[in-house]
């Protein structure tokens, strides 16, 4: 899935002031991180992960991961080493930024 034009820019404004979520460090991508990040963004539909300096991770590889791990999960912006990504929530309840994405 892929997100374009006005819905990623609201994404992308929305992220702009969250502080990362999640931090990868010198683990790398492992399956507890990818649990953890799928716990996340299934409560807030938007997450923000940091790269610290100390991992042999790259973007693109987080990105890989992540997209073998669940498909839905979107991969909105990246800015140097942080990574934004997007997941309409599973649950009703969660859903905030989804009900506006679907009112664009």
């Amino acid at each position: 899935m892929i997100i374009k034009g006005k819905k990623n820019r609201y994404l992308r404004s929305q992220a702009a002031t969250m502080k990362p979520a999640i931090q990868v460090g010198r683990d790398g991508i492992s399956e507890n991180l990818l649990n953890q990040l799928e716990l996340l963004i299934n409560k807030d539909e938007i997450i923000k992960v940091s790269l610290l300096q100390n991992t042999m991770v790259e973007p693109q590889d987080l990105i890989d991961a992540l997209n073998e791990f669940d498909e839905q999960i979107v991969h909105v912006q990246t800015i140097g080493s942080k990574l934004v990504f997007y997941k309409k929530a599973p649950k009703i309840k969660n859903r905030k930024y989804s009900i506006e994405l679907e009112n664009m």
